[in-house]
Parts: C-alpha cells; structure tokens; sequence
C-alpha cells in the first residue's frame, strides 16, 4: 500500500473518531436543543428560620432592631444550639429584662436550656462528693440543668476585656426562664423534636430509686414527675451558681457555618479538677 493511501485512512478515521465523540458531547449537554432555564436552589431551613425571626419595628415608640448581621447571628447560634446540641426552651434577648425602660444589651443575646448541666465548680463538686459519701453512696449525683446566656459572636470578631466586662456588667447573674422573658424561638416544635438525651434522663432518674432521688441543699435532680425536669426544686437558683462569678457561653460562628463553645467568667475562677 502506499504511503499516501495510507495517510488518507488515518485521516479519514481520525475524523470519523472526532465526529462520534461531537455526537456523544451533544448528547450529553442536549446538542442544538436550548439551554434549560437555571433555577435557583431551595432555600435551606435555617435561611428560612432566620427569615422567620426577623424583628420590625412597629411604631415610632418600639425600639430599633438590633442590626441585621447581628440579629442573624444569634438566630444562627439558636438554629445550631436547637438542632445540633439539643437545648431546649430557647429564648433571644435584646432588653436587661421585659420592663420598658430597660436597658438594652449590647447585642441580642440567647438563653436556653442544655441537655445536662454544663459547669459545676470545682468546691461544690466536692460538696457534692462529700454528702454522697456521708449517705453510703459514691459517684456524682444526677444533677438538674440550669438555663444558660449565650453570647453569639463571629470568628472575626475581635474580643478584648473591655467588651467582655460591657456584656457582663448589664446581664443578670441567671437567666429568666418566665413567660414575659425575651422572644421565644422554635414554639411548639420543641415537642416535636424532643431530644433522645433528655428522655433518657428523665428514664434514668423515673427508674433510680427514691433514695437515689433524695434531694441534697442546693442540688437539683432529673425527675421525670415533674414539669420541665430539670429547672431547680422550686424555681430558685442554684446557690453555688449565685455565689460565683457571671458566666455566659461563648458561641463563635466560622466562615463554614461550624460553631464552637467556650464557657467565660466574668472574672477569675477556681480551676476545675478532673
């Protein structure tokens, strides 16, 4: 065969191998057919729960809104505190208390309720210790929860003392849980979602003997028979709590949407002990 016969098959069939994939390329993407119309993506349920809770002034008399990007900060700390860590109760603040002339905080703040309770200081662990020990028994008691201040804030933020001591010197030693205290979030989808953790507790505790339920001064059990399990004998707070320092939850918000804690006290505390 010659040389140029040849060449022209290689050609041909080079073209040949061009034209099938052109086909299968347009095929794939539709060929002459026009473009489908682009369509925007669903809005996602925490877009749609942040759009929900946007608050308006009604009238020249109410206060002004906290600032957007601060008001969707706390809504995205509550959204993440509801359906990643499983609090309950969760309320935002703008206001010191309900009464009118309140002072306003520095920015919306959060208050909820935790599955279990997330500081105990280091003296009353070992009062704790100490009357399990008087009583025959060993191990820390199941103690209740306590309502805790959120503090939202953005990894870019940046935090000295000075803002931390403007947070604290307005905030109440605790939160009020009441029904006038702050917006309530979520509603009634709280009992839709009732957490697996706080149910467990409630079994845990219903199951314990009442001698393992007796209540120590000052300590609170998880008892599935009473309302809210969990919130302090009798709505008082918990006398360690009081005779501390002010403490609030630091939640920093990442640029991917991740959050992270970080317990803060107003002023220095006693190491705990592991």
């Amino acid at each position: 065969m010659k040389p140029s016969s040849l060449l022209a098959k290689r050609r041909q069939s080079c073209t040949s191998l061009s034209e099938s994939i052109a086909m299968a390329v347009g095929d794939i993407g539709g060929g002459d057919k026009p473009p489908s119309p682009t369509t925007d993506p669903a809005i996602s349920a925490i877009q749609n729960f942040i759009n929900a809770n946007r608050p308006t002034a009604s009238g020249d008399s109410s206060p002004l809104p906290p600032p957007p990007h601060l008001q969707d900060l706390a809504l995205h700390i509550a959204h993440n505190l509801r359906f990643q860590h499983n609090w309950t109760e969760i309320r935002l603040h703008y206001q010191r208390s309900q009464h009118p002339a309140a002072q306003e905080l520095p920015r919306p703040m959060i208050s909820g309720m935790p599955p279990q309770r997330l500081y105990v200081h280091p003296d009353e662990q070992i009062d704790l210790l100490q009357r399990q020990r008087e009583n025959g028994k060993t191990g820390m008691p199941m103690l209740g929860k306590e309502r805790e201040w959120v503090l939202p804030s953005h990894i870019r933020e940046t935090w000295s003392p000075r803002r931390f001591a403007n947070v604290f010197d307005i905030l109440p030693m605790v939160p009020s849980g009441g029904p006038a205290a702050g917006d309530v979030l979520f509603g009634k989808s709280e009992t839709k979602h009732t957490p697996d953790a706080e149910q467990r507790y409630s079994a845990e505790s219903s199951s314990s003997s009442s001698s393992s339920r007796e209540r120590l001064p000052g300590v609170a059990f998880l008892t599935s028979s009473v309302p809210n399990a969990g919130r302090m004998t009798g709505g008082e707070p918990n006398e360690w709590r009081m005779a501390q320092p002010k403490r609030v939850l630091l939640a920093t918000l990442d640029d991917d949407s991740t959050v992270v804690y970080y317990i803060v006290h107003d002023g220095i505390v006693k190491p705990r002990q592991n």
